[in-house]
């Protein structure tokens, strides 16, 4: 496959001289742009005007556009000049304008090396070229999870998921968060659009999906970055929306608005409508609102929640501490759990992807 392209607008890989162990890829941004997800916007009605084209692969369908991103994702299959080594037989391409490609390759960057089976996986990328007009694009290449994603999957169950696969998502997550922060990298856009779901056992196992705008700690700290309030302003921490404060417990933060919502079954702060960024900035940053956990769930997950939704960053729980909470770790859900793998023994495969 291919080498990217680079420019000074995408940014570039660079060499890095000093002891740290990685190449950094820099961004060259304006001050006057921002990289804040509208996650109320409707972009089903954009038009289809193309599809990537490949010796490797053929695009066999359309699955949406590339969150925080112009691009537009397909599922694809291996041809028979595709590399077995190299390539699964079913993938997802994402492909962009390679004038518009910075998020892709920054999340190429990031899934490429970041090996953990609560990750997606990234193989690679390829450059095409459509002759009729003259235009290059970058397509990233990943793993298919078929059970689609959890926004998808929370929609589809209405007062929520049942707890037992709201505390399995829930683990997968923090354990593919783990990876992630050991490695000096913090995501800034966990959501339920990021977290996708494929078949493991008789249920489904999370993945966690949508690096383009991860960022290296290092390079916060360094002061390279003016503007680290990039991602969806619904599930950004207080303390990044109102001063631009980031660290790993903003991740932490968007984990509990998932999880929240795994368990009510409503989109986080909801209530409130959709707002601007101006209405998000003082909602979460300046009015002191503490998110509603409703009184129906168990001490156990409010008291999850309450550790994840901490407005404090200081108080609120790191990763680590949250994998050992006894949400995830008491008996009941062991038992929830045995029942529910006697119960998936009885239906097969077709049956668990319709159910989901």
């Amino acid at each position: 496959m291919s080498t990217s392209t680079s420019s000074d607008r995408l940014g570039q890989w660079e060499d890095d001289n000093s002891n740290r162990p990685h190449k950094k890829f820099k961004y060259s941004r304006t001050r006057s742009e921002t990289n804040v997800i509208d996650d109320d916007a409707d972009s089903s009605n954009r038009s289809i005007t193309r599809k990537p084209e490949s010796d490797s692969w053929v695009v066999t369908r359309y699955l949406g556009n590339v969150s925080g991103s112009y691009g537009s994702v397909y599922v694809a299959v291996r041809t028979t000049d595709g590399d077995e080594d190299d390539l699964p037989y079913e993938m997802v391409i994402k492909s962009s304008q390679l004038s518009e490609a910075a998020y892709l390759m920054n999340e190429e960057n990031y899934l490429t090396r970041l090996k953990s089976p609560f990750i997606v996986s990234c193989y690679g990328h390829e450059m095409t070229e459509e002759k009729n007009e003259k235009k290059k694009y970058f397509n990233t290449i990943h793993e298919y999870c078929p059970g689609q994603s959890l926004a998808k999957h929370v929609k589809r169950h209405e007062g929520g998921l049942p707890v037992v696969d709201v505390k399995r998502y829930a683990s997968d997550i923090l354990f593919g968060l783990k990876c992630i922060h050991e490695d000096e990298i913090i995501h800034r856009d966990i959501k339920p659009k990021n977290i996708l779901l494929t078949p493991s056992g008789c249920g489904f196992k999370a993945k966690i999906s949508g690096l383009g705008n991860a960022i290296e700690k290092w390079w916060i700290e360094d002061g390279g970055s003016w503007n680290h309030r990039s991602g969806t302003a619904r599930f950004m921490s207080p303390e990044l929306i109102r001063n631009m404060v980031l660290d790993y417990g903003a991740d932490v933060w968007a984990f509990g608005c998932t999880v929240l919502e795994m368990l009510t079954g409503e989109r986080f702060l909801s209530e409130f409508g959709k707002l601007d960024w101006e209405g998000w900035e003082t909602l979460i940053g300046k009015s002191g609102i503490v998110p509603y956990i409703p009184d129906y769930l168990s001490d156990k997950a409010k008291d999850f929640l309450t550790k994840c939704l901490e407005r404090d960053p200081s108080k609120r729980w790191s990763v680590d501490s949250l994998i050992k909470h006894e949400f995830l770790n008491d008996e009941e859900a062991e038992e929830e759990e045995e029942e529910e793998e006697e119960a998936c023994e009885e239906i097969g495969y077709a049956e668990l992807l319709a159910n989901s």
